[in-house]
C-alpha cells in the first residue's frame, strides 16, 4: 500500500513538470487547477501520509537493524566473565555461573558510612525477615505502592556484592530475547569509563555514538521515539562534581555541554524523561543522588543461605568435595558471614579448592587470616608454575614474589589511607609504582590486582575486593613493623628504621594495642577488617605461612596473649556493640575464647539470670546470641534477666531480632527511648513488640512514636497493655473478711429484685467492690454472664493504674497517618483511652498511609460513641482493617448497630469481630445476621461471648447463619444464655444450608441434653463441617458451687478462660 502510494505521487508530479514544458500551458494549467480544486483534499491529505509513512518507515527498519546489532555487541561484551580475573585465564559462561542474589526493594538513598563487613553482617541477619524481594529482570516493574511508573532506580551494595555482574545479566537477557523485551535500547556506562572523559564535552547523542558505534552507524538522534535504558555502574567511584542545584538545565539531546551537567539533568528527568535509568552505588555514595530524583532504591545483599550452596555445587564439579567446603564454611561464622559476598565465595572456593587438593596434612583455613594468606600463597604458586618451573606442592615465596606483594601492600596501604579503591597512572606514581611495574603485577597476580581499560585504551586499576585490599595493607604493616620496627599506625613515631637491638626481638604488643585504639577512634569501623587480620597474623600458625616475606621472627606468643587481655580491657569500657563485636572477632582470631565460653556455660546451666554480669560478660552474651540464627526469631528478655538493665545491654540483639517479648520486666520511659533507637536504625530486624504490663505512660509512647516514624522502621504489630491485672489473682487475697458478712447479708436480700440488680452491680463494681458483684452474680439464677460484661471493664483500672491515655492517641494517631509507618497490628487493650481518644486514634485509621489490619480495643472504657468514630472509619475506602475486638466496653446494641451498618459495605475488609461481654442483648443480633447474609460476606470469625443473647437473639443469628452467603467458620457464644432451644435454631441452619462454621463455642450455657444431641456431628452427612464444639453443662457447674462454696476458684478458671486463653 505505502510503494502504491509513492508511485502515485511521483506520477503525478511528473505530470505536473511536463506540463509546465508544453507550449499548451495556459490551458492544461486551466484544466488541471480544476482538477486540483476537486482533489485537493485527497492529494493533500495522500502527500502528507505517505511521507510520514515513508519516515516511519525507514525509521523503524534503522532502528530495529541497530537493535539488533546492538543486542549482538552486548552479548559478545556480557556472554563470558573472568571470575576474580583481569586479562589471564579461562571464561566462563555468564548464564552458566550466574546465581540469583537475593535483592530487596523499598531501602532509601540515605548514606551508610559503616564499614562493609559491618553492613554484611546486619544484611544476613534480616535475610531472616520476610522483606519484599525483587528479581534483576524486574528491576524496572512498577511496586503495588507506587502510582505512576519507575524511571530512576538505585540499586546499593557493598563492595563485591554482584552490582555488576547484575547490570550484565540485565543487559545479557535483553540481547538474548530472554526479557525485557518493551525496551529498544540499553546502553550500559560505568563510572570508571566516564571519569576519564570528564575535561571532555559531549550532547547525549555523541556520548551514546561514542560508546556504541552501532547507534552513530544507524544516526539514531531522535531518542524520544524509542524506549531506552541507561545504565549508569558504579557511582561511588564516580569522579564528576554531579552538582545537582548549580548547574544549568539542559533538554535538547544535540547540545553539547560538560559531562557533568549532562548526567545531573538525565538523572533529573530535565533531558530525555522518557528515558529509565538504573544507577549502582556502595552505600556510602548513595546521597550524591537527591531522593526525588530516585523513584525506587533496592539494596543487593548479595547471597542467601541457599543460594552459597547453589554457588558452591556450581563451581565444584566433584560434589563431594562442594559439601565438604560447604560444611567446612558453615563452621566458622567469619567465613560463613563473609560468603554472603559472591566474590569472597569464589576466593573461598579458590583457596579451598587447592588446600584439599594439595592438603598434605594441613588443615583447612578457619579465619579470615589463613584464607587470605593462603589465597596469596596460590597466587604465588600459580607464577612460580608457569614462570620459574616450580613444584607444585611448594607454598613458598620466591624473591620476585616478595617483591610485588611488598609494592602491593603499599599501594594497598597508602590507597586506604586515602579511601580509594580505584586508581589510575597518578595515583601509583604516588605509591612508588611505574605503569610498567603495575602492568606486570596485573599479569602475574591477576586475581589480586586488575588492570582494566577505559575508553583510549586509559588503564585503570584497582584490587578484586576491599577485603583483599585492606588484607594487603594490614600484611604490609605486620612486615614493616616486624622487619624494621617502624609502626605505621603511629602518628607520632618516626617512619623511619630504629636501633637494631629492637629489631631483633620486635614486640607485637605495642603494635597491636595502638591498631586497637586507632580502630576504635574511627566511627564508622573503616579499620575494623584491618585490626582483625593485623592480630591474626601474629599466629604462629600464619607467621610459619609467612616465613620468607619476614627478614625477622618476632615471638607472638607472650605478646598475643598481652594483646588478648589489652582487647578484654576494652571490651569492658562499655563500647558499642559494632566495636564490642569487632574485638570479639578479633579474640578469634587470636584463638581466645574465654569469655565466650564462660557465658555459654551460664547459658548451659540456666543460672545467667541469676548473675551479676560485668560489661564484658554482658558483651559476650550479645556476641553469643548474634552469633547463633535460632536465638534471634523470638527476643524474650525473661530469659536473661527481667530488667531494664539488661534490655539496654542486649539492645543489639533486640535489633536483630524478629520479635520482641518484653512484658512484665519492670520497664520504663527510658525503654521506650531506646527501642525507638532500634527502630530507627537500618539494619533493624524488628517486626514485631510486645511492651504489656510495663509502667511506660504517655510519654513511653510519645518517644517510642518517633522511631516508628522513621523510614527504616519495619514494625508490623506492637503490643501495649496496660500494667496491673496480672496481679486479680493476689487482689481477691486482699478483700477484708467483714466485707463477706456484708455480701451474704446483702444476697438473700437482693436476689429477691433481679430487674434492678445488674444496675447495683455495676455501682457496687465501680466502688471496687468486684468480689460483692461476682457472688452476687453467680447466686442469682441467670446473671452469672454479668460477670465478665462488668468486671474487665472496671477492675484492670480500679487495680492497674492505667498508663495510657487519649494522649497517647495523639500520637498514635501522627503515626498511623506518616507513610513511612508499617504497622500492621496494634494491641491497646485495658489502657483507658475512652470515646476521645479513639476519636483522635480514627484519624490515623482513615489516613491513606495507615496499614493496620488489626486493632485490639478491649477494656479501653468505650462507649457506644466509639461505634459510631469506628463506622467512619470503617467506611473510609483506604481503610485496611481485617480484625477488631472492642471487648469488654459498654457499647450496647446501638453502638453495634451502628457498626453493622458499615460492615455490610462491600467495600469492608473485616474478617474477625470480636465483642465479648460489651452489654449487649438480643436486640443486636438482627444487625449482626443482616451482616453475616451480606453478598459478598467477608466476616470468619465472630465472638459475641459473655452477653444477654438468650435464645431469641440465637434465632436471629440462625438466619444469619443459614444463608448461602454466609462464611463465618467460627462463632464464640460463650455465657450466653443459650438452652437447648437455642441450640435447634443453630442445628437448624447449620443443616438447612451447607455451612462453612467449623468452630462453635458454647460454654457456659444451659444447651441440655437435648441439645447436645442436636449438635452433635455424629449425626450429621457430609456437608456438616462443624468440627470443634465447645460447652459446658451450666446445671452441674452450678450445683458444684454450691456443693463446695468455692467461687474463687470458680471465678478463676472461668476468668482464666475467658481472658487468658485468647483474649487477654
Amino acid at each position: 500500500m505505502l510503494e502504491e502510494n509513492l508511485k502515485t505521487f511521483m506520477k503525478n508530479e511528473l505530470q505536473k513538470f511536463q506540463m509546465i514544458l508544453s507550449s499548451e500551458y495556459s490551458e492544461a494549467l486551466e484544466n488541471q487547477e480544476k482538477e486540483d480544486e476537486r482533489n485537493a483534499a485527497d492529494q493533500e491529505q495522500a502527500k502528507g501520509s505517505s511521507v510520514i509513512n515513508l519516515v516511519e518507515f525507514f525509521l523503524g527498519t534503522c532502528a530495529t537493524e541497530c537493535t539488533q546489532n546492538l543486542k549482538s555487541s552486548l552479548m559478545k561484551r556480557f556472554c563470558c566473565v573472568f571470575e576474580g580475573l583481569a586479562k589471564a585465564g579461562n571464561p566462563t559462561l555468564l548464564n552458566q555461573i550466574y546465581t540469583e542474589l537475593y535483592i530487596t526493594e523499598g531501602g532509601d538513598g540515605e548514606t551508610n558510612e559503616e564499614h562493609e563487613v559491618r553492613q554484611i553482617e546486619a544484611a544476613s541477619r534480616k535475610q531472616r525477615i520476610q522483606e519484599k524481594t525483587v528479581r534483576q529482570e524486574n528491576i524496572f516493574k512498577a511496586s503495588s505502592e507506587k502510582d505512576k511508573p519507575i524511571r530512576t532506580v538505585m540499586t546499593k551494595g557493598v563492595a563485591g556484592i554482584g552490582k555488576t555482574l547484575l547490570t550484565q545479566k540485565f543487559a545479557l537477557d535483553w540481547a538474548e530475547n530472554r526479557s525485557n523485551q518493551d525496551i529498544q535500547f540499553i546502553f550500559p556506562f560505568t563510572f570508571r569509563e566516564l571519569n576519564v572523559l570528564k575535561h571532555k564535552r559531549f550532547s547525549l547523542v555523541e556520548l551514546v555514538h561514542h560508546f556504541f558505534n552501532e547507534s552513530k552507524e544507524a544516526q539514531i538522534c531522535r531518542f524520544n521515539d524509542f524506549q531506552i535504558v541507561f545504565i549508569f555502574d558504579g557511582l561511588d567511584e564516580c569522579r564528576l562534581p554531579l552538582d545537582f542545584h548549580k548547574n544549568e538545565i539542559l533538554t535538547d539531546v544535540t547540545e553539547s555541554t560538560s559531562l557533568d551537567v549532562l548526567l545531573t539533568n538525565l538523572i533529573k528527568g530535565k533531558l530525555l524523561p522518557s528515558a529509565r535509568l538504573w544507577i549502582t552505588t556502595r552505600p556510602a555514595a548513595a546521597n550524591q543522588i537527591p531522593p526525588e530524583c530516585v523513584d525506587i532504591v533496592t539494596d543487593v545483599k548479595g547471597f542467601t543461605d541457599v543460594q552459597k550452596e547453589e554457588y558452591f555445587r556450581k563451581r565444584f564439579m566433584d560434589q563431594k568435595q562442594a559439601s565438604m567446603v560447604i560444611s567446612h564454611i558453615k563452621m566458622s561464622q567469619s567465613l560463613h558471614i563473609m560468603c554472603h559476598i559472591p566474590v569472597f565465595c569464589w576466593i573461598s572456593a579458590t583457596v579451598l579448592e587447592n588446600v584439599l587438593k594439595n592438603r598434605q596434612g594441613r588443615e583447612l583455613p578457619k579465619t579470615l587470616t589463613e584464607l587470605y594468606i593462603y589465597f596469596l600463597l596460590v597466587q604465588s604458586k600459580v607464577k612460580q608454575l608457569k614462570y620459574e618451573e616450580g613444584a607444585e606442592t611448594d607454598l613458598t615465596w620466591s624473591p620476585d614474589s616478595k617483591k610485588m606483594i611488598e609494592s602491593l601492600g603499599k599501594l594497598a596501604f597508602d590507597q586506604l589511607q586515602k579511601g580509594n579503591l580505584i586508581f589510575y597512572e597518578t595515583d601509583l606514581a604516588g605509591s612508588g609504582i611505574d605503569i610498567k611495574a603495575a602492568s606486570i603485577y596485573s599479569g602475574v597476580f591477576t586475581q589480586i590486582f586488575k588492570e582494566e581499560s577505559g575508553i583510549y585504551q586509559d588503564k585503570l586499576f584497582c584490587f578484586i575486593h576491599l577485603s583483599v585490599q585492606e588484607f594487603l595493607a594490614a600484611l604490609h604493616i605486620h612486615l614493616t613493623f616486624v622487619n624494621s620496627g617502624v609502626n605505621l599506625l603511629d602518628d607520632k613515631q618516626p617512619k623511619q628504621s630504629i636501633s637494631k637491638a629492637f629489631k631483633n626481638q620486635p614486640n607485637m604488643r605495642k603494635l597491636h594495642q595502638t591498631a586497637v585504639d586507632k580502630a576504635l577512634q574511627s566511627p564508622n569501623g573503616h579499620l575494623d577488617l584491618v585490626l582483625r587480620i593485623l592480630v591474626g597474623l601474629s599466629l604462629p600458625a600464619n607467621q610459619t605461612l609467612l616465613r620468607g616475606l619476614q627478614t625477622q621472627t618476632a615471638d607472638t606468643s607472650q605478646s598475643n596473649q598481652e594483646t588478648a587481655e589489652f582487647i578484654k580491657k576494652k571490651i569492658s569500657d562499655g563500647l558499642s556493640a559494632e566495636k564490642s563485636i569487632n574485638l570479639f572477632h578479633c579474640l578469634n582470631e587470636l584463638n581466645d575464647c574465654s569469655l565466650v565460653e564462660e557465658i555459654q556455660q551460664y547459658l548451659r546451666s540456666g543460672s545467667l539470670c541469676t548473675r551479676k554480669l560485668s560489661l564484658a560478660q554482658w558483651s559476650a552474651l550479645v556476641f553469643i546470641l548474634l552469633s547463633s540464627e535460632k536465638d534471634l526469631d523470638v527476643f524474650d528478655l525473661k530469659k536473661y534477666s527481667a530488667s531494664e538493665e539488661a534490655l539496654l545491654m542486649l539492645l543489639p540483639v533486640v535489633k536483630a531480632s524478629n520479635k520482641a517479648l518484653l512484658s512484665d520486666c519492670t520497664l520504663s520511659e527510658k525503654t521506650c527511648e531506646a527501642i525507638s533507637s532500634v527502630l530507627s536504625s537500618q539494619s533493624c530486624c524488628l517486626r514485631e513488640v510486645d511492651l504489656s504490663h510495663n509502667d511506660l505512660e504517655d510519654v513511653g509512647m510519645e518517644a517510642l512514636s518517633s522511631g516508628m516514624l522513621g523510614q527504616q522502621c519495619g514494625l508490623e504489630s506492637l503490643r501495649y497493655e496496660a500494667p496491673g491485672h496480672q496481679y486479680k489473682y493476689q487482689w481477691w487475697a486482699n478483700i477484708h473478711q467483714s466485707a463477706n458478712t456484708l455480701i451474704a447479708e446483702l444476697i438473700s436480700y437482693l436476689a429477691l429484685f433481679t430487674l434492678a440488680l445488674t444496675e447495683l452491680m455495676f455501682m457496687i463494681s465501680a466502688l471496687g467492690l468486684a468480689q460483692l458483684a461476682f457472688q452476687l452474680a453467680v447466686t442469682t439464677t441467670g446473671y452469672l454472664h454479668n460477670l465478665c460484661n462488668i468486671l474487665p471493664l472496671h477492675l484492670f483500672f480500679r487495680v492497674a493504674d492505667c498508663n495510657l491515655s487519649q494522649k497517647s492517641c495523639e500520637t498514635l494517631n501522627l503515626c498511623l497517618s506518616s507513610n513511612s509507618f508499617r504497622l500492621k497490628s496494634l494491641d491497646l487493650n485495658h489502657n483507658f483511652l475512652q470515646d476521645v481518644g479513639l476519636k483522635q486514634l480514627s484519624d490515623g485509621l482513615k489516613s491513606p498511609y495507615c496499614k493496620l489490619e488489626s486493632i485490639s480495643l478491649s477494656a479501653c472504657s468505650l462507649s457506644e460513641q466509639s461505634c459510631e468514630t469506628l463506622a467512619s472509619a470503617l467506611s473510609s475506602p483506604s481503610c485496611k482493617l481485617r480484625s477488631l475486638n472492642m471487648s469488654h466496653n459498654n457499647l450496647g446494641d446501638s453502638g453495634v448497630k451502628r457498626l453493622c451498618v458499615e460492615l455490610e459495605n462491600k467495600h469492608c475488609q473485616m474478617e474477625t469481630v470480636i465483642l465479648c461481654g460489651c452489654q449487649l442483648s438480643e436486640r443486636c443480633c438482627k444487625y449482626i445476621s443482616a451482616v453475616l447474609s451480606t453478598q459478598p460476606s467477608k466476616l470468619r470469625e465472630l465472638d459475641l461471648s459473655n452477653n444477654n443473647l438468650t435464645d431469641a437473639g440465637v434465632q436471629q443469628l440462625s438466619s444469619g447463619l443459614g444463608s448461602p452467603h454466609c462464611k463465618l467458620e467460627t462463632l464464640r457464644l460463650s455465657g450466653c444464655l443459650v438452652t437447648g432451644k437455642g441450640c435447634g435454631y443453630l442445628a437448624s441452619a447449620l443443616s438447612s444450608n451447607p455451612s462453612p462454621l467449623k468452630e462453635l463455642d458454647l460454654s457456659y450455657n444451659h444447651p441440655g441434653v437435648a441439645g447436645k444431641q442436636m449438635l452433635c456431628s455424629e449425626q450429621k452427612g457430609p456437608p456438616w463441617k462443624l468440627a470443634n464444639l465447645r460447652y459446658h453443662h451450666m446445671q452441674s457447674t452450678s450445683k458444684h458451687l454450691q456443693q463446695d462454696g468455692n467461687y474463687k476458684t470458680f471465678y478463676c478458671e472461668k476468668f482464666l478462660e475467658v481472658h487468658e486463653h485468647r483474649y487477654p
